[in-house]
């Protein structure tokens, strides 16, 4: 595969900086494909395809999609009952997605997040109370799905260590972490297509917790 410098894929799309990281923001399996061996961020000449006016995102049409995102977000908040309310009122640690390096269906990613689950518990869960809610997306570029999570250590001293070991259990995929925040309503994202089948899951050890006293 050939690469541009950011100069050069400027030109051969006629994009700008701004818009260029916009639409790998947006598409982070095609973001996976760009890489940085030296501190300077290559672009796959191929991709200057996905800039041509007839394929190129439609900015009017994202915007109508974060309004509509906005609404469904108030809605869930104003319903009590429903599954985001829910989950966005609970304690989370971290917010994660993991683009598969592999083709996987909804199936293979839902066996994913179920594998991981299993082997922090089967590590950790004498120890703190740990808790895991996933949804399945389609890539938007590509065949194959991809999963976001959130997850809520509660000892807090193995935050770090756990982190690591999950970046450690996807080493062949691409992992993005960072701390939760719950005013950027990543669970309505998470759920803005509904939660349904395999799509998503919800699973927590905070029944099989022992402490000191027991």
């Amino acid at each position: 595969m050939k690469y541009d410098d950011l100069k050069k894929f400027i030109k051969s799309t006629k994009a700008s900086k701004s818009t260029i990281y916009r639409f790998y923001k947006k598409n982070e399996d095609l973001f996976a494909e760009t890489k940085k061996p030296n501190g300077k961020r290559l672009f796959p000449v191929d991709h200057a395809r996905y800039f041509d006016s007839e394929v190129m995102f439609d900015e009017n049409k994202i915007l109508r999609q974060e309004n509509q995102s906005m609404r469904n977000l108030i809605d869930c908040l104003a319903e009590k009952n429903s599954f985001q309310n829910t989950f966005w009122e609970m304690e989370w640690s971290f917010f994660f997605t993991v683009a598969y390096k592999a083709e996987r269906n909804k199936n293979s990613c839902f066996k994913q997040m179920h594998g991981l689950y299993d082997y922090l518990t089967d590590k950790y869960g004498i120890s703190t109370e740990i808790k895991l809610f996933f949804t399945t997306e389609s890539f938007t570029n590509r065949k194959g799905y991809h999963n976001h999570f959130v997850i809520h250590i509660e000892d807090k001293k193995l935050h770090e260590q756990i982190v690591t070991d999950i970046q450690d259990y996807f080493n062949y995929d691409r992992v993005d972490v960072s701390k939760y925040d719950r005013y950027k309503a990543g669970l309505f994202y998470m759920s803005k297509d509904g939660l349904t089948g395999e799509d998503w899951d919800f699973i927590s050890n905070s029944k099989n917790i022992t402490t000191d006293e027991n």
